[in-house]
């Protein structure tokens, strides 16, 4: 079982290499909050494709950025979300020849999604879907912060 972590943070280099490494910590995360598997698919694709966004559209081509991610376990009554915000400080590009499917698909797989542009980059803030609470004994656990490194 893997330790449950009510919050997570992370700053990796903007390569989409770097984006395939962090998916599996972001994946480690939700098990460890017993995130139910359906949602838990739906989290890791909207997540995975905000930091493939910052990867295609933050920075030119050879200039050098971080992806910034942060996420928090809420609490409601009777249900848990997500609140995942991934940051660049890169400037907006919009993608030559049309646009993909990446905004959809974050849409499709999170209740909200608010995308912020402004001088300093752009800040996707993504809200999951409500699960059900986890066990009242497992929720009494001590949690810790926990703040992952990029491998290498």
């Amino acid at each position: 079982m893997v330790a449950r972590t009510d919050t997570y943070s992370i700053r990796f280099p903007a390569d989409p290499v770097q984006v395939a490494l962090f998916r599996h910590g972001l994946d480690r995360w939700l098990q460890g909050l017993e995130w139910p598997a359906e949602e838990r698919v739906d989290a890791l694709l909207a997540i995975s494709e905000a930091c493939t966004n910052v990867v295609r559209h933050a920075y030119p081509f050879g200039v050098p950025g971080e992806v910034e991610v942060t996420g928090r376990l809420v609490l409601e009554p009777e249900r848990r979300r997500l609140a995942v915000t991934v940051r660049d400080r890169g400037a907006w590009r919009p993608e030559s020849g049309g646009g993909g499917y990446g905004l959809r698909t974050m849409r499709a797989c999170m209740e909200r999604v608010v995308i912020r542009h402004d001088q300093d980059g752009t800040v996707v803030t993504l809200i999951s879907n409500a699960v059900p609470p986890i066990e009242a004994a497992e929720a009494t656990e001590s949690t810790r912060s926990v703040t992952s490194r990029p491998p290498g």
